[in-house]
């Protein structure tokens, strides 16, 4: 009976014993699994936190970029306001220049009009005055000319009478001539014909 009790004494203590090694080994795999679980923890936090620095890293350099680009633009974005400003200065400046030239033109356009109006009148009263004076110089030079030929046909118009009583004169002279030479009939000489009148 003491084998017996002794027996079961035993069994109850490798049942323990085995149920305790089992609990063991349970809490081994348990504590194995929690490691393990612990370690892919730990390496997903430090992949995280590498990520995490990465990424911190990362928009750092995208905060430094971005300044640097934003800085780069309000650089530029100055430049080319300054360089508007100057553009704009530059233009009204030579557009100022450009409308005091374009007065000075007309003013010199109108000026040169004005004088060439004048000369033309000034030459349109001349002609007309140089006209006037020919057309009284021609009915002048008309008078003159028409005064020195009726004195020019009256002088002819003298110098023929004279010359004709002359002519006649001399014709007689030489028919009394003649007929005292007896050198023709006194008959051919009745009539002693003037000379041929002269017309003009």
């Amino acid at each position: 009976m003491i084998y017996h009790f002794y027996t079961d004494a035993t069994l109850e203590l490798d049942d323990k014993y085995k149920k305790t090694m089992m609990e063991i080994e349970a809490l081994k795999d348990n504590l194995a699994i929690r490691k393990e679980l612990s370690r892919r923890n730990q390496l997903t936090s430090d992949t995280m936190k590498a990520q995490m620095a990465d990424t911190a890293s990362e928009l750092e350099k995208h905060k430094q970029d971005q300044q640097d680009i934003n800085t780069a633009m309000t650089q530029q974005y100055k430049k080319m306001q300054t360089d508007k400003d100057y553009k704009i200065h530059y233009l009204e400046r030579e557009l100022m220049q450009t409308q005091k030239q374009l007065r000075e033109t007309e003013k010199k356009l109108k000026e040169t009009e004005d004088e060439k109006e004048r000369i033309i009148k000034e030459k349109d009263e001349e002609i007309a005055d140089l006209q006037h004076s020919m057309f009284a110089l021609e009915r002048d030079y008309k008078g003159i000319l028409d005064d020195a030929l009726r004195k020019l046909i009256e002088k002819l118009d003298g110098a023929k009478e004279k010359w004709e009583e002359n002519a006649t004169g001399i014709q007689t002279k030489n028919k009394q001539m003649l007929m005292e030479l007896r050198m023709t009939d006194p008959w051919l000489f009745d009539e002693v014909h003037p000379m041929r009148t002269l017309h003009f």
